[in-house]
C-alpha cells in the first residue's frame, strides 16, 4: 500500500451525505486512486500531502488552516458568501459551485477562484436500468416496483426564503405545485440512491432553487433519467449547454409551471424524450469525476 498524495477534508459528521462525500467517492473510486487519497476532519496536525482538497460541510466556524498545497470548493457562496470569502483567503485555489460567487470573489480580492459547478454521481444518482442491478438489496423499492406512479416528485430541504426579491419561498411553490397536481411526493432526508428511488417513479423531478442558484437537484435529477422541471432563471444554465425543452422543462412563473406540466403529462413521449437527452448530457460532461479531475489538472497532478 502506497502513501497517500491527496486528502480531502471536511467533517464527514455533519455531510456524508452530500457534495464532499460525492467529490471524494468520485476521485477515490471512479478516478481510480484508492488508497493515494484519505480524508482528514479539518482540525489538528495533518501528514504532508501533495495536495489538500477542501469541500464545504456546513460549518462556518473553522479556524483552520491547510499545511500545503491546497483547493477550496465553496458551494454555497449564495447561502453563506461573508464566511466563505474569509475562508477563501486560507487557498491557493478556490472554486465557486455558483457562476455569481467567483464575480464577487474576484471582486473581493480572490485572484485564483473559478467557477466549478455541481454536478452528479451515477453510482448515487442511477438511472432505472441501473437500480435494476440491485435486486440483491434488502429494500423492497430497489429493484422493482419503479414505475412512474407520481406526476411530480421533490426531495430535499423545505425553505420559506428570507422575502427578499433573489430568495423563492420553497414551501410556497410546493403548495402551489402539488395544489394542482395532488399525485405528487415529497421526500425528506432521502440521499443518493433512496433519493432516487423516489424520483424515478415521478413523471417529473421537480426543482426550486432557493436564491436562483444551479443546486444540486438540477443534476441529480437528470442523472435519474426522469424530466427535470426547474426555474430557469438560473444563472450559468446556458454557460453549460444546457436547452430548455431539449434538455428539461423549465417555468418562469407559477402560471407557466402549471402549463407546461399539464402539457407534458399529456405528452409522455415528448416528455420522456427530453429526459432522455438530459441525462445524456448532465453525463457525458456534467459528473463529479469531471469536476474533481478538473482540479487535479489545475494543480498538475496525476495518478
Amino acid at each position: 500500500m502506497s502513501d497517500p498524495r491527496i486528502s480531502f477534508v471536511y467533517n464527514s459528521d455533519i455531510r456524508n451525505n452530500g457534495t464532499p462525500t460525492l467529490a471524494y467517492n468520485s476521485v477515490k473510486h471512479q478516478l481510480g486512486w484508492n488508497d493515494k487519497v484519505d480524508r482528514w476532519r479539518p482540525e489538528g496536525d495533518l501528514p504532508e500531502r501533495e495536495l489538500y482538497i477542501y469541500v464545504d460541510d456546513g460549518r462556518d466556524d473553522l479556524e483552520w488552516k491547510c499545511p500545503g498545497p491546497s483547493a477550496y470548493w465553496a458551494v454555497d457562496t449564495h447561502l453563506g458568501y461573508d464566511y466563505r470569502l474569509w475562508k477563501a483567503r486560507q487557498f491557493d485555489k478556490v472554486y465557486c459551485a455558483q457562476k455569481e460567487g467567483v464575480e464577487r470573489m474576484r471582486k473581493d480580492g480572490i485572484k485564483e477562484v473559478y467557477w466549478l459547478p455541481l454536478a452528479c454521481n451515477p453510482m448515487a444518482h442511477p438511472n432505472l436500468s441501473e437500480m435494476m442491478l440491485h435486486k440483491n438489496k434488502d429494500d423492497h423499492t430497489w429493484g422493482k416496483g419503479l414505475d412512474k406512479k407520481y406526476d411530480l416528485a421533490f426531495v430535499g430541504f423545505l425553505n420559506e426564503g428570507d422575502g427578499s426579491d433573489t430568495s423563492n419561498n420553497r414551501i410556497e411553490w410546493l403548495d402551489h405545485a402539488f395544489s394542482h397536481f395532488p399525485n405528487s411526493w415529497l421526500a425528506w432526508q432521502c440521499f443518493f440512491e433512496d433519493m432516487a428511488v423516489r424520483i424515478i417513479r415521478a413523471r417529473f423531478g421537480f426543482n426550486i432553487s432557493i436564491r436562483n442558484d444551479l443546486n444540486m437537484r438540477f443534476f441529480e435529477v437528470l442523472s435519474t433519467g426522469t424530466c427535470l422541471l426547474t426555474n430557469t432563471n438560473v444563472e450559468g444554465i446556458d454557460d453549460l449547454g444546457f436547452e430548455e425543452g431539449k434538455h428539461f422543462v423549465g417555468y418562469k412563473d407559477k402560471e407557466e409551471l402549471v402549463d407546461k406540466t399539464k402539457y407534458f403529462l399529456k405528452n409522455p413521449m415528448e416528455r420522456e424524450g427530453i429526459a432522455r437527452s438530459g441525462h445524456e448530457k448532465v453525463r457525458s460532461g456534467h459528473t463529479y469525476d469531471k469536476r474533481m479531475q478538473r482540479i487535479l489538472d489545475d494543480f498538475q497532478i496525476a495518478a
